[in-house]
């Protein structure tokens, strides 16, 4: 007798095709706030799904790695949003909008890219954890979306510096997407593995 999953897998489908969905909808002017609730009612769907898979598997690690990344990437851009306002308002303190003679102030461009960069690494870090999960779903459930959806994850965060990583980045979306909608709706438990010594 398989373990009736049907409920979390819709529940994770729903929440990747909302969290692509507002990827899209979030570049539309005086939309963006509307494409970031979607995006945050996406995550959580998703969370609420791989709870539910790992409740009714015996594996918390689906869930426990995709919220700590979520933890990381929202921590993150709080910090990077932060920091950016903090150069904004201190360098328009030390150098008034008068004074500028060839726009902004280089120590305030060097400051947004080094942001920049730590958004990069925020970047990487969230998407290792995710990767995590996404492996740890492939273990536990056999479906092989899941483990391509980690690898293109993967490698979109690694080559997200030079831009075409959030092309690799969308298509683990996509992956994702075929891998809830190929997730059976019931699914034989899974003996836990034997830790390595």
């Amino acid at each position: 007798m398989g373990v009736d999953i049907r409920s979390e897998k819709n529940l994770g489908l729903i929440g990747s095709i909302l969290s692509i969905v507002s990827g899209f909808v979030g570049v539309v002017p005086y939309v963006g706030a509307f494409g970031g609730s979607l995006s945050l009612v996406g995550f959580i769907l998703i969370l609420v799904a791989l709870h539910g898979i790992g409740n009714k598997l015996g594996d918390d690690r689906p869930f426990k790695y995709y919220l700590y990344s979520v933890i990381v990437a929202v921590a993150g851009i709080i910090i990077a949003v932060i920091l950016v306002i903090f150069v904004i308002f201190g360098t328009l303190a030390v150098f008034p909008p008068a004074e500028f003679d060839h726009g902004f102030p280089v120590a305030g461009v060097g400051i947004i890219l080094m942001a920049f960069l730590g958004l990069i690494v925020i970047l990487i870090v969230s998407t290792y954890f995710a990767k995590q999960a996404w492996e740890a779903m492939y273990e536990i459930t056999g479906v092989k979306e899941f483990h391509e959806t980690a690898r293109w994850l993967w490698w979109g965060a690694l080559t997200a510096i030079i831009l075409v990583g959030f092309i690799l980045l969308l298509v683990a979306a996509i992956f994702q997407i075929i891998a809830f909608a190929n997730l059976p709706e019931e699914i034989e438990e899974r003996p836990a593995a034997e830790p390595a010594l």
